[in-house]
């Protein structure tokens, strides 16, 4: 007889399982249960880990009964309707437990339901904030704007002389968008993409 496999539950406690295939189903539905259900209690989790071994071992009886033989080959004729009875009386009790915990389909449908709720929400705020940055970009862009036409206005005002110490030369003007405008302009768009790529993950 091989020696048994430790797994871990959900707790973080071990248990034991008899194969390769018993370890797989484990690992398996206790990480289709993590995905389905949140659970953060201490007490929830530990019989969260009850459930599983109890669908464990019903999955055990089953998959004897199938081969009427266990895992090593020996016969369980003699142990049929033990089995059977045993196999009834767990898938009972696990099911009592799955209800307590909420583990059914009105609760898979009350958790999908929060969830659209919650999709919806975030999309709600998330436009809200884009709203919020595009009038930042706007009042940006116009005070760049009212700026730049100043900057002209005193270049077609000016003589040569006076251009020269105003810096409002074409080349001043230029490198004043380069080296002000664009990148104060830029800044508020860089900021915005930093928070939306928080966002974008969390309502995709």
């Amino acid at each position: 007889m091989s020696q048994p496999i430790k797994v871990i539950g959900a707790s973080g406690a071990e248990f034991e399982v008899l194969n390769d295939l018993e370890k797989a189903w484990w690992n398996t539905n206790l990480k289709r249960y993590q995905d389905s259900f949140k659970f953060d209690n201490a007490s929830d989790l530990q019989d969260l880990d009850k459930v599983l071994m109890g669908e464990l071992i019903s999955y055990r009886i089953g998959n004897w009964l199938l081969r009427d033989a266990d895992y090593d080959g020996r016969s369980i004729d003699e142990i049929v309707d033990k089995l059977k009875r045993q196999k009834g009386d767990i898938d009972k009790e696990t099911r009592l437990l799955k209800d307590s915990l909420g583990m059914n389909r009105a609760r898979r449908q009350d958790s999908t339901q929060q969830s659209v709720a919650d999709y919806l929400e975030n999309l709600r705020l998330r436009a809200k904030e884009f709203g919020v940055h595009r009038d930042n970009q706007i009042a940006k862009a116009i005070d760049l704007l009212n700026e730049l036409f100043t900057l002209v206005g005193l270049h077609d005002r000016c003589d040569e002389e006076e251009r020269a110490h105003l810096k409002v030369n074409p080349e001043d003007i230029l490198a004043w968008v380069r080296e002000t405008a664009r990148p104060e302009y830029d800044k508020i768009d860089a900021a915005f993409r930093k928070n939306q790529r928080l966002w974008i993950k969390d309502v995709s």
